[in-house]
């Protein structure tokens, strides 16, 4: 937890056993190439995780969906009909496994 002190106007905190400056409108922002960093729970419920991961075919779809839909809106709808199709599909086969 923070542990502010303040000092008439000034605020100060204490990291690593020596007092610093603190400003409110200070952020730390960590960045890491681990696809899954593990945090304890105790640690996820203090910071925001964002997940700036992007796929190849990920991409491909999203390019492909602006494509198809600045040419054809009637192509976007049949794509996503036949996509929940296929999706229904799916799941059917999955609960007769």
């Amino acid at each position: 937890e923070k542990q502010i002190v303040t000092k008439g106007k000034s605020k100060y905190i204490t990291v690593g056993g020596k007092v610093c400056d603190y400003s409110d409108e200070f952020m730390l922002y960590l960045v890491t190439r681990l696809p899954n960093p593990h945090f304890s729970p105790e640690e996820q419920s203090k910071c925001t995780i964002v997940d700036f991961t992007v796929t190849q075919k990920g991409l491909e779809e999203q390019l492909l969906g602006r494509v198809i839909q600045k040419e054809q809106r009637s192509l976007e709808e049949s794509l996503k009909n036949v996509l929940e199709e296929v999706n229904g599909n799916t799941k059917s086969l999955l609960k007769l496994d």
